[in-house]
């Protein structure tokens, strides 16, 4: 049930005026190839050169830190994009590869590697890229998971309308709220997702908050984890 709703799929969304939609914000990586693709759709109307930029994000001491890769740095770095750049004509779809180049280590991974995809378009016409008109784009993660889990969090209930929740594992943790009465759907589903060494106080669902106990399932990416606690 829940490695459905594990992913941050917005499946060809597109917000308001967006001159391009992506399948999905975030992408968990294959376990046997360390890879997973994300499909491009072009639905603005006019032909668009898309850019795509890539960084590392990891939260050091609490703190965010995303590192965006460089001509220097990039011999160093394991993830890459393929193809690094492309086309798209108008009404157009084509998928890109993020891939994590681990075999140099046999992919023992002590925690996740989490990378970020800078998806920009910008109008391409006539063979040439505009200088000035560049249209919102999005930022597509993917993360490689943790080998084996080593397991550390803290949840608790700050006050009536709010929780704390704090992540030490080694891995991404998602704290779920099922609130269905009968069926299964996203109108009852809160999850609350946090990455490796970060915390962050979260909202409580309206039908909760004046519950004195809440269950939360946490869970991983790969639901190896896939615990149940009371707040």
């Amino acid at each position: 049930m829940f490695k459905k709703m594990l992913s941050f799929i917005i499946f060809f969304t597109s917000f308001q005026s967006h001159a391009i939609a992506v399948s999905s914000l975030f992408e968990s990586a294959d376990p046997d190839t360390h890879s997973a693709d994300v499909i491009i759709a072009n639905n603005d109307g006019k032909d668009m050169f898309i850019n795509l930029e890539m960084a590392k994000v990891e939260y050091i001491d609490g703190k965010k830190v995303v590192t965006k890769v460089s001509r220097e740095s990039l011999k160093d770095w394991t993830f890459s994009i393929s193809p690094s750049q492309l086309i798209l004509k108008d009404g157009e779809k084509k998928a890109i590869r993020l891939h994590n180049n681990c075999e140099k280590y046999n992919c023992k991974l002590d925690k996740d590697q989490v990378y970020a995809v800078d998806v920009t378009p910008v109008p391409y016409t006539d063979g040439k890229i505009s200088a000035v008109a560049v249209s919102f784009g999005y930022r597509v993660y993917f993360m490689d998971p943790a080998t084996d889990v080593k397991l550390k969090y803290d949840i608790k209930r700050v006050n009536d309308k709010e929780f704390k929740f704090s992540n030490q594992s080694n891995t991404m943790l998602n704290a779920v709220i099922n609130t269905c009465s009968k069926n299964f759907s996203d109108d009852c589903i809160y999850q609350y997702k946090l990455l490796s060494g970060s915390e962050k106080t979260f909202s409580l669902p309206e039908e909760v908050i004046n519950k004195s106990s809440i269950i939360l399932n946490i869970i991983n990416s790969n639901e190896v984890i896939n615990e149940q606690v009371s707040i």
